[in-house]
């Protein structure tokens, strides 16, 4: 028996919308490694860059025909069920939206996307030349507040 091609046994997730089908793009292998690595929190992956991936110029298209921008989000978890789980869960996520408990742990992966733990512990902005001549620190207190008139 020949191995059939795989475009045959998978084949592109088709999106049906007001009697259009808009087709999205094939994920590649750098950015489904890129989505893997950010789900186990390894790599930063904002929705912009995860809505390009899914989507592509899909979006545009859409966008341009008029799609309800709540159905293009819809396409997009749809896309990332496609992804991550296969097409049968993708359809049901067609069908019946995102489950809660998947849309509020993509919420947390998300937000923590955007808050990097190296972000939150230096708060010190880098010095202004690219020299390696270190900031002296300003004096301590020494338990004396300081008020804004002063005094």
């Amino acid at each position: 028996m020949a191995l059939r091609p795989y475009e045959d046994i998978i084949g592109p997730l088709v999106i049906p919308v007001r009697g259009k089908e808009y087709t999205l793009p094939t994920v590649s292998l750098q950015d489904g490694l890129r989505m893997h690595a950010a789900a186990r929190g390894g790599e930063d992956l904002s929705l912009e860059d995860l809505t390009v991936i899914i989507l592509g110029d899909t979006r545009q298209q859409m966008l341009d025909d008029g799609v309800p921008v709540a159905v293009i989000d819809r396409a997009l978890w749809t896309g990332i069920a496609d992804f991550q789980q296969g097409r049968e869960h993708a359809e049901q996520v067609w069908e019946r939206g995102v489950p809660k408990a998947v849309l509020e742990e993509m919420v947390k992966v998300l937000a923590q996307a955007q808050t990097t733990p190296a972000d939150a512990e230096s708060t010190t902005p880098p010095p202004a030349s690219g020299t390696t001549t270190k900031t002296p620190k300003a004096p301590a207190s020494r338990g004396r507040k300081s008020s804004p008139t002063g005094s």
